[in-house]
């Protein structure tokens, strides 16, 4: 929990000259906490009904737009968490599809070559690609949640938070 009312910004890596930083307001901080923690609505609605995972990227969406006039630090936030969000549902829809066609061909090939009786002794890798291609389908999601709750704690903590990637490129893109 943050014991200072203000909290200094480090936004796009722009640090003034001497001590001279500037002042962010700690509900700004809270704000922007919030947008990362919005992945967790994410999940749940992409858990609930699939394309519900559409609308939880909307909440980091909103409040880049309500925030890019008023605090570009909750804006610059906000905006990580909405192409963080994005990028995730997608990279999980195009992982999710080659592996489904990829388990699909295993147990086509298995099941042509079972009237030889190759087929049968190919089975049980079918199985194994079938069982760690769900558990890899059911445990990314919560590594993904993991990624966004702990940039929500690490701002909320007062500390400045970049994601992997998309944190420095969001940052050459606004400065441009």
């Amino acid at each position: 929990m943050q014991d200072v009312e203000v909290v200094q910004e480090v936004i796009a890596g722009e640090v003034a000259a001497g001590n001279e930083a500037v002042q962010v307001p700690a509900d700004e901080w809270t704000a922007a906490a919030l947008a990362h923690a919005s992945s967790l609505l994410t999940l749940i609605l992409g858990v609930a009904g699939g394309i519900g995972a559409l609308i939880g990227p909307a909440v980091p969406l909103v409040m880049y737009l309500g925030y890019r006039e008023k605090s570009r630090f909750v804006a610059f936030h906000a905006l990580q968490s909405f192409v963080y969000q994005a990028v995730g549902i997608l990279s999980y829809a195009v992982l999710a599809a080659v592996l489904a066609v990829w388990v699909a061909l295993a147990w086509t090939v298995s099941g042509l070559l079972s009237a030889v009786l190759v087929g049968l002794l190919l089975m049980p890798f079918a199985l194994l690609l079938t069982l760690v291609t769900v558990a890899l389908l059911v445990c990314t999601p919560f590594a993904w949640l993991g990624y966004g709750l702990y940039a929500a704690y690490q701002v909320y903590q007062g500390r400045d938070f970049r994601y992997w990637l998309i944190g420095e490129w969001l940052e050459r893109e606004m400065k441009s």
